[in-house]
């Protein structure tokens, strides 16, 4: 006995099983059969359309996919399709169109305004791009186009730091799957939602309980059990990894800690000076100041940071140490200590300057920049990032109590990043 002929309804679910998984022919096949019986039927002439796309015949899927709206005028996502159609074609103006009219049948739809954007932005119409891409993001914030869209749109009109905190809101709007926790919750934490990245960085520390990154910045963002002090291992695990980039990063962010500390030493310290610095990195403030220097020495905690500054050929002695044991073990032996970016690992000073103080020659002079913070004067922070912030006032006393006058503590900017200023105080102090 001959078994009867598929339904149509099931010949159209076989179809687009078959166009989803990419089996292009069988989908054709399924879709024609259709056709043939049926040649006004709308779902299989959009199927249809879908399928001449996929395989590069743009007139005949424009066609197709008109056909169908003729048939149900009322689908906005056809009329999106349409307009997609139409823009990969080559006609925004045309694509314009036909996803405004999909707007009106569905003005909430966030997919639509992120495509009319795009064609605004092919048109050179600026101003309404941007507005569709807000309409976007502020209906769906999950969309990870939209959010990547915008930021494109916010960068082109010099809005960087809105243009940097989409780039995140992209990455936090994709799925978590395949996402590394610990980026995830980096991501998170710079977005202001220090519990989420709290939790990304506690489910990571469960499968890895001794990752000193995600150890640091979990109690960054919990703010439970604050160290004093960011660990040796997770200092040395971010430069390791940062440090081919480092010097490129640093520029693209505008970054001046090394040039602020060069001037403070040219008119502060006499030529021929035995000059620490501390936290050298790559060697941004040893090339700034060797020339005033007899002799030049470099710590750090980071070996591929050190491989990086050794190929300048400017440093007398580079060390691989922590940087306050290195300072105790060599007392009264430099005339300056330069720390650039470096107390941003460190809350509680006092060890830090008590070890300054050891390793300056009487008259010696420290000079370093810290991020500044104006909120709590008198203390310091461990922001959610993983730096340390620490107040003028705190600054003043701690330097004072370990030894040091002439204090200087200047406000400045170290860099721009994420198109935010970020705030420091360039310090000085001589070791009395």
């Amino acid at each position: 006995m001959q078994s009867a002929p598929k339904s149509t309804d099931t010949e159209l679910q076989h179809a687009s099983a078959a166009l989803e998984r990419g089996d292009i022919e069988h989908a054709e096949t399924l879709c024609m059969q259709i056709l043939a019986k049926t040649p006004d039927h709308a779902e299989a002439l959009h199927l249809g359309s879908l399928l001449l796309f996929r395989q590069g015949k743009m007139i005949g899927a424009i066609e197709r996919m008109m056909h169908a709206i003729e048939l149900e005028p009322a689908r906005a996502d056809w009329l999106n399709d349409l307009g997609n159609l139409l823009a990969a074609h080559g006609q925004p103006e045309q694509a314009v169109k036909f996803f405004q009219h999909a707007l009106l049948l569905a003005p909430d739809n966030a997919v639509v305004w992120n495509n009319l954007g795009a064609m605004r932005v092919k048109l050179g119409e600026s101003e309404l791009a941007g507005e569709a891409f807000e309409h976007a993001v502020a209906l769906d914030e999950t969309l990870v186009d939209a959010w990547a869209n915008y930021a494109n749109w916010l960068t082109s009109q010099g809005r960087d730091s809105d243009a940097a905190e989409c780039v995140l809101r992209a990455f936090v709007a994709a799925p978590a799957n395949g996402q590394p926790l610990v980026m995830r919750g980096m991501a998170l934490a710079r977005l202001g939602r220090a519990e989420e990245a709290a939790d990304c960085y506690r489910s990571h520390l469960a499968q890895h309980p001794a990752d000193p990154t995600a150890l640091h910045l979990y109690h960054a963002c919990t703010h439970d059990s604050v160290p004093e002090r960011a660990s040796n291992a997770y200092i040395e695990a971010k430069y390791d990894e940062y440090a081919d980039s480092f010097d490129g990063h640093q520029a693209e962010m505008g970054y001046r800690g090394h040039t602020m500390i060069a001037e403070i030493v040219r008119q502060a310290c006499p030529s021929g000076i035995v000059a620490l610095d501390a936290g050298c990195g790559s060697g941004l403030v040893g090339r700034a100041i060797s020339h005033q220097c007899a002799r030049l020495i470099g710590v750090d905690l980071s070996d591929k940071m050190l491989a990086h500054a050794r190929a300048h050929n400017i440093y007398d002695a580079l060390e691989r140490a922590e940087i306050t044991a290195y300072m105790s073990a060599h007392p009264a032996a430099h005339d300056l200590v330069a720390a650039a970016d470096l107390l941003i690992y460190f809350g509680d000073l006092t060890p830090f300057l008590r070890a300054v103080a050891a390793t300056l020659r009487p008259g010696g002079r420290l000079v370093a920049t810290l991020e500044a913070q104006d909120e709590e004067p008198d203390g310091y922070t461990l922001q959610s990032n993983g730096r340390y912030r620490h107040g003028e006032r705190y600054l003043d006393r701690i330097l004072a109590d370990s030894g040091f006058d002439q204090i200087d503590i200047i406000p400045e900017t170290l860099r721009v990043e994420g198109g935010q200023r970020v705030a420091c105080w360039l310090v000085t102090a001589r070791h009395s």
